[in-house]
C-alpha cells in the first residue's frame, strides 16, 4: 500500500476515518485520481474568482481573470512578469493593479 503523505498533518478527522478516505482514494485508477485533482483545482479557482467578484462586483471579465491568476500565483512571478501577464489579459496598460 502507498504511504499517505498527509498522515502526519493535524486534522479534526479521526485516524480510522482518514485511513478509510485514503484507502477509498487509492482504490481509484490513476485517471480517476487525476480527474478528482483537476475537479478540486477547478473548484478552488472558482472560489477565488467568486471572492474577488464579491469584493469588486464592477470588475471586468479580463481584470477578473488577471486578479484570479494574481491571487493564486503571486508568489511564483516577479512584478515584471506579473505586469506582462496583466497586459496579456487586460491590455497594454502596464500600471499595476491597485488591489
Amino acid at each position: 500500500m502507498a504511504s499517505n503523505p498527509y498522515e502526519n498533518l493535524p486534522s479534526d478527522t479521526p485516524d480510522h476515518l482518514r485511513k478509510k478516505q485514503f484507502d477509498i482514494v487509492m482504490r481509484k485508477t490513476p485517471l480517476e485520481r487525476l480527474k478528482m485533482c483537476c475537479d478540486m483545482a477547478d473548484f478552488s479557482m472558482a472560489m477565488v474568482k467568486k471572492q474577488i467578484k464579491d469584493k469588486h462586483p464592477e470588475i471586468s471579465e479580463s481584470e477578473l481573470k488577471f486578479e484570479t491568476i494574481k491571487a493564486v500565483y503571486a508568489d511564483c512571478y516577479s512584478d515584471e512578469e506579473m505586469n506582462r501577464i496583466r497586459a496579456h489579459f487586460v491590455g497594454s496598460d502596464l500600471t499595476p493593479s491597485k488591489k
